[in-house]
């Protein structure tokens, strides 16, 4: 991705450079007067400091953050050169899948808060903006229902804390270090109780749902605006690029099932008795075609 869009940079350099060019530099002038013109074809472009930055955040936001923080989270929960499925629980995608959706969010907010003070108008006031406030707070919800996802459990999490009932506090073992009582319980996720089954869809048929939506979104927002012709190059791009990576990667059998990257391939586990949880193509194995896994590599020799 960062070769592409180092592609991109040095193609808006050169078609600048073109237009200095006198002699046989008026097709590169005319690509870059079109770039630089609205959308509308209009001779001016002065968007309000207000909209000019809520658009940015957005697109920021909704644009790059979220996308990446989806393509990590789908193909990255087994990384490159990870000796899986010795190596079990690799905490990249988490991480980095929480990061880019709480920066997204914060983004959000602050693109929110940026539009109210400059038009204070209710959100039908357009389409735009009732499809927007409707992405903010389903995008919120998203983050706020990730506390839901029950305990994790298993072996990776013996210690699970469980809410209890003050009558049974008493009864309870208290941890070594005092902190509360603990008990050896399963968890949500490794048993894959209902709760986490209800979560997973959820999870990722709305987060899926919204990207779908916010592209609608900044497509709308860039047309209110009459945003620069560059602008919807350089998105068009990044979305072409998000694509191929996406094909690519999982081409390459990186959709690894969360359960297995978690716990292992063992059959005899409850999650996988199940089925895997998400849509095309989710890679699960045993222990009988684990070693012909396309990926990553170092598994073939396990």
């Amino acid at each position: 991705m960062l070769r592409v869009g180092m592609l991109v940079a040095c193609l808006f350099s050169a078609l600048a450079w073109g237009a200095s060019i006198e002699n046989d530099g008026a097709p590169l002038t005319r690509a870059l007067e079109w770039l630089l013109s609205p959308i509308s074809g209009a001779t001016d472009h002065d968007p309000s400091s207000g909209t000019y930055l809520h658009g940015r955040l957005m697109v920021l936001a909704w644009g790059f953050l979220v996308p990446v923080g989806i393509l990590l989270s789908r193909f990255y929960k087994v990384t490159p050169g990870q000796d899986w499925p010795r190596v079990l629980n690799n905490p990249f995608w988490f991480n980095s899948h929480r990061a880019f959706a709480y920066g997204a969010g914060v983004l959000m907010l602050a693109a929110v808060v940026v539009i109210v003070l400059e038009d204070p108008r209710p959100p039908w006031r357009s389409f735009h903006a009732g499809i927007g406030w409707c992405v903010v707070i389903a995008g919120w919800l998203q983050l706020l229902s990730s506390h839901l996802r029950g305990a994790m459990g298993g072996p990776t999490q013996p210690g699970t804390p469980v809410p209890l009932r003050n009558w049974q506090w008493s009864q309870v073992p208290r941890a070594a270090d005092g902190s509360g009582p603990r008990i050896d319980w399963p968890g949500d996720h490794y048993n894959m109780l209902r709760t986490r089954v209800v979560f997973e869809v959820l999870h990722k048929v709305c987060g899926y749902g919204l990207l779908a939506v916010s592209a609608l979104t900044l497509v709308t927002g860039l047309l209110a605006a009459d945003a620069l012709n560059w602008m919807w190059v350089a998105l068009l791009l990044w979305w072409l690029v998000c694509a191929a990576v996406f094909i690519v990667l999982q081409h390459q059998g990186q959709a690894i099932d969360c359960y297995q990257a978690i716990w292992g391939i063992d059959e005899a586990l409850p999650g996988n008795r199940m089925k895997p949880i998400g849509w095309w193509g989710i890679r699960r194995y045993s222990s009988a075609n684990v070693a012909a896994a396309p990926y990553p590599r170092r598994a073939r020799g396990g």
